[in-house]
């Protein structure tokens, strides 16, 4: 009579991939919380007419070069003439009312028109937040990564399957010998 084997019991599998699973995310969570307490002690850049933005009804919103962005201070018409406001000439002030601003919770800066004129050369000054600071950085990258436990989990998934595969062979082959001992590990 041959000795038969039972089936591999992939529950702890299960259970050790939900706890990992847990723990990356409390840890992106507390990495996030981390960075963004720090946030707003950062010192303050400001970019100075920033050119190439484009305030039509149909763009959408124009999002500014640097992130973490706190507030638009000015903006201004580069040019005038052909597509553009008869009282908007070359570095006069565009009001706020033909703009809306907005911030992203990833402190992106969007600039959408607010009117139906077209702006086709806008230059904007702002500020924004200078996240190269270590104490903010750091947190960031960090969370950025763990972030990528999506990758993770195929990683995971594929060493479990190769794994099993393993487990299974060596089950299957490993007692060839004649004695009557199970594989020892």
């Amino acid at each position: 009579m041959k000795k038969r084997y039972s089936a591999v019991d992939l529950t702890d599998l299960a259970i050790g991939i939900i706890v990992l699973g847990i723990a990356v995310t409390i840890g992106a969570t507390i990495l996030l919380n981390v960075r963004d307490a720090r946030l707003t002690d950062l010192a303050i850049l400001t970019t100075a007419n920033e050119t190439g933005v484009v305030l039509n009804s149909s763009s959408g919103a124009h999002t500014l070069v640097n992130i973490w962005g706190k507030s638009v201070s000015d903006c201004y018409c580069n040019q005038s003439g052909a597509g553009f406001l008869a009282d908007c000439g070359t570095n006069s002030t565009l009001g706020s009312v033909n703009y809306t601003v907005s911030i992203s919770s990833g402190g992106t800066i969007g600039l959408v028109n607010a009117t139906n004129s077209t702006y086709n050369d806008v230059k904007c000054t702002y500020d924004y937040y200078d996240t190269t600071r270590a104490d903010w950085a750091l947190p960031n990258d960090a969370a950025i990564g763990i972030a990528e436990f999506g990758n993770w989990f195929d990683i995971i998934i594929i060493v479990g399957i190769a794994g099993l595969i393993l487990a299974l062979i060596f089950m299957a082959f490993g007692n060839r010998g004649g004695q009557d001992q199970g594989v020892v590990y």
